[in-house]
C-alpha cells in the first residue's frame, strides 16, 4: 500500500479531507494526464486530441515522478518531477545553456512541470499547491537533488521567488511546448536553502514530513507501453517524440558531460 499524506489546509474543500502522494498506478497518472490536459486546453498551453490526455515522454521515464492531490478518489492537483537523465530535461528546449552549465558543474538537476490543478480560484488553490511542493521538495532532497529548475509563465514568476526562493536563470522566451506562450526559466538551490531560507520558507515547507511518503513510485514497463501506444496516436504536434529504452537502462545511466562548446 502507497504511503499518502493528508493535507494540513486550513481552508479544506468541502467533503472529505485531500490526500497527498506520489502516483503509482496507471489509474492515478492517467487521471494526472487527463488532469492537466484540461487545464493547459483551458489557458491555451496544448491543443485538442481525442485522449483527452497531455503528457510528456519524460513523464513515461523511470526517473520522473508524479505528484497528485486527490478527494474522494478523483486528482484535483498535479505536478511532476523530471530527474536529469540521458533524455535530459524538458526545458532544455529553450533554456540549453543554463541546463548544461549546471550538468557541467557536476550538479544533481531536476525540473518540476506539467502543473495543473481544478481549484484555481479557489480559497484553498495556494494552500494545496504549498503543500504538494512541500512533499515534491522534501522527496528531491531525500534522492540528492542540487537544484530544482522549472520553466514558468512571466506573471507566475513571482510566487516562485516570493515564497520559494526560487532564482531566475533565464530571460523570457516563447516555449513551443506550450503553445508559443512566454517562459523564463527559475531556478532553486536546495543546498544554499538550507542556509539562506526566507521568512516565508519554514512557514510552507519546514515540517518534515515522514519517510514513508518520500518513496519514488517508478513508471512500469507495462503501463509505460500503454502511454506510449497512446503516444503514438497523438497528432505529432502534441508531443516531444524520443526513442524508447529499457527501464534497466534508464535507471543505471550515467551522464556523460558533454564538451563546452
Amino acid at each position: 500500500m502507497i504511503a499518502e499524506l493528508q493535507s494540513r489546509r486550513r481552508t479544506p474543500l468541502k467533503g472529505d479531507g485531500v490526500h497527498l502522494r506520489i502516483a503509482s498506478t496507471r489509474e492515478e497518472r492517467q487521471s494526472a494526464f487527463k488532469l492537466t490536459y484540461q487545464a493547459y486546453l483551458q489557458t491555451g498551453l496544448c491543443k485538442p486530441n481525442p485522449f483527452g490526455m497531455r503528457f510528456t515522454t519524460h513523464q513515461l521515464l523511470p526517473t520522473t515522478d508524479i505528484f497528485i492531490a486527490t478527494r474522494h478518489g478523483e486528482v484535483i492537483n498535479t505536478l511532476s518531477l523530471v530527474r536529469d537523465s540521458k533524455k535530459g530535461l524538458p526545458l532544455e528546449e529553450i533554456f540549453p545553456y543554463e541546463v548544461e552549465v549546471r550538468r557541467l558543474a557536476g550538479l544533481r538537476l531536476a525540473e518540476v512541470t506539467c502543473l495543473a490543478d481544478r481549484e484555481r480560484g479557489s480559497a484553498c488553490f495556494f494552500a494545496l499547491f504549498c503543500d504538494l511542493c512541500r512533499l515534491m521538495v522534501q522527496y528531491a532532497e531525500k534522492i540528492g537533488i542540487d537544484q530544482l529548475l522549472v520553466a514558468v509563465h512571466p506573471h507566475h514568476s513571482c510566487i516562485y521567488r516570493r515564497y520559494m526562493a526560487f532564482e531566475q536563470i533565464g530571460s523570457q522566451r516563447e516555449y513551443s511546448a506550450v503553445q508559443g506562450n512566454p517562459a523564463v526559466a527559475l531556478c532553486l538551490d536546495l543546498n544554499q536553502i538550507q542556509i539562506h531560507r526566507p521568512p516565508s520558507w519554514d512557514r510552507f515547507f519546514g515540517q518534515r514530513l515522514p519517510d514513508k511518503v518520500l518513496i519514488g513510485q517508478p513508471i512500469s514497463e507495462a503501463d509505460r507501453n500503454y502511454f506510449l501506444a497512446i503516444q503514438s496516436e497523438m497528432e505529432p504536434m502534441t508531443i516531444i517524440p524520443f526513442l524508447p529504452v529499457s527501464l534497466e537502462e534508464e535507471e543505471h545511466a550515467e551522464w556523460k558531460l558533454a564538451k563546452c562548446i
